[in-house]
């Protein structure tokens, strides 16, 4: 049996989320002589991908010319195109949701991956995460033969807006890489404490309420930080705002790589997510992978990942998110009870887990 997956969301990802899905999926497969895979792809600048023998792409500049980027895509669409068209695969699984390939497809077996319905809920009100999708993911879903859902609330979000019979969806939960981290656990530049905040920053991430939620605490407590890791550098205006509060010198951005990242969760006091709406949401095992305690917003698929493992707050309600981040920072017996349950709650996902319940469903269509 072999598997095509496309290009799309490695020619525009250097990383994130759906790259690491398809990535840590390819991986596991790498070395089963039961399942053969090909990753239609010629260039590329996804650090995962850099490290994987499994993939022969190139990467590509992005200073020397401005249109280099919409050139390798294009490159890239016309190498997939040519493989869909081979036919030579018995299960084909796209990265992302543009439809380029159903001409070419014929009657071969679809397997797409649902990840979040954000662009269907918040569309509107921030056109920038992509109101133009849906049409494009309905299409997609209706010629699948499987849809796999990352959580039990992107499978309910896949039914609320689309029209997709429930028996066509999988619930396969993801894993971290996280858990392979080793000894030794790199130190973080600084004494002092901190608060984490991992990943974007913009729109439904609501990160500028959970400033105003964190702003009282750290002005309560002058020997803590704030460090916000990956989701680009602070903006002016995010610069200006920490300066208003007195807090310039205690908010820090830090560039991450996986072992940077995985020290920064091991040395926090606790790991806040207040975002509006997850998929599923990976820095929540990520950081009990690294022995955080977890603070999070009560919202969408991350009851569902952390369970009792975590604390909870309304994401809309500054006073519920203070009143939760200070019990965990100033109660130790609580942050210690979280770690724990963290640890437990984490044997029940694995990319190992993700990887032999995604092969069953490949195997199920290619018979």
């Amino acid at each position: 049996m072999k598997v095509l997956y496309d290009h799309q969301s490695f020619t525009g990802m250097a990383y994130g989320g759906v790259t690491r899905y398809f990535y840590e999926l390819m991986r596991a497969f790498a070395d089963r002589p039961d399942v053969d895979f090909e990753l239609s792809l010629q260039f590329s600048n996804n650090e995962y991908l850099d490290r994987a023998s499994f993939s022969k792409h190139r990467r590509f500049g992005l200073s020397h010319w401005r249109n280099v980027s919409r050139l390798a895509s294009a490159v890239n669409r016309l190498y997939s195109i040519q493989r869909v068209r081979a036919h030579d695969f018995s299960v084909f699984h796209p990265t992302y949701y543009h439809n380029y390939f159903l001409r070419y497809l014929g009657n071969k077996p679809l397997v797409i991956t649902f990840h979040d319905a954000t662009s269907e809920r918040y569309g509107k009100q921030y056109p920038e995460v992509g109101e133009h999708l849906y049409e494009a993911k309905k299409i997609q879903m209706q010629r699948a033969d499987r849809i796999i859902a990352v959580s039990e609330f992107s499978k309910q979000e896949i039914l609320r807006f689309f029209p997709i019979a429930p028996e066509k969806i999988d619930v396969v939960h993801l894993g971290t890489a996280f858990s392979r981290q080793r000894s030794p656990i790199p130190s973080v530049p600084g004494t002092h404490r901190y608060l984490l905040y991992v990943g974007k920053r913009g729109l439904y991430k609501n990160f500028a309420r959970f400033f105003q939620a964190v702003r009282p605490i750290l002005q309560r407590h002058p020997d803590l930080h704030l460090y916000c890791a990956g989701g680009g550098s602070f903006t002016a205006t995010e610069l200006a705002q920490f300066q208003a509060a007195g807090l310039g010198q205690r908010v820090h951005f830090r560039a991450i790589t996986d072992s940077a990242l995985y020290a920064l969760y091991h040395h926090a006091e606790a790991f806040v997510f207040p975002s509006l709406n997850e998929g599923f949401g990976l820095p929540v095992l990520e950081a009990f992978s690294a022995g955080c305690p977890v603070v999070l917003s009560n919202r969408s698929s991350l009851p569902e990942v952390g369970a009792d493992a975590a604390l909870y707050f309304d994401p809309e309600q500054v006073d519920s998110m203070t009143e939760s981040i200070e019990k965990v920072l100033t109660d130790s017996a609580l942050r210690q009870q979280l770690r724990q349950r963290g640890a437990e709650r984490l044997t029940h996902f694995s990319c190992e887990k993700t990887a032999e319940k995604t092969l069953a469903i490949y195997q199920q269509l290619a018979g």
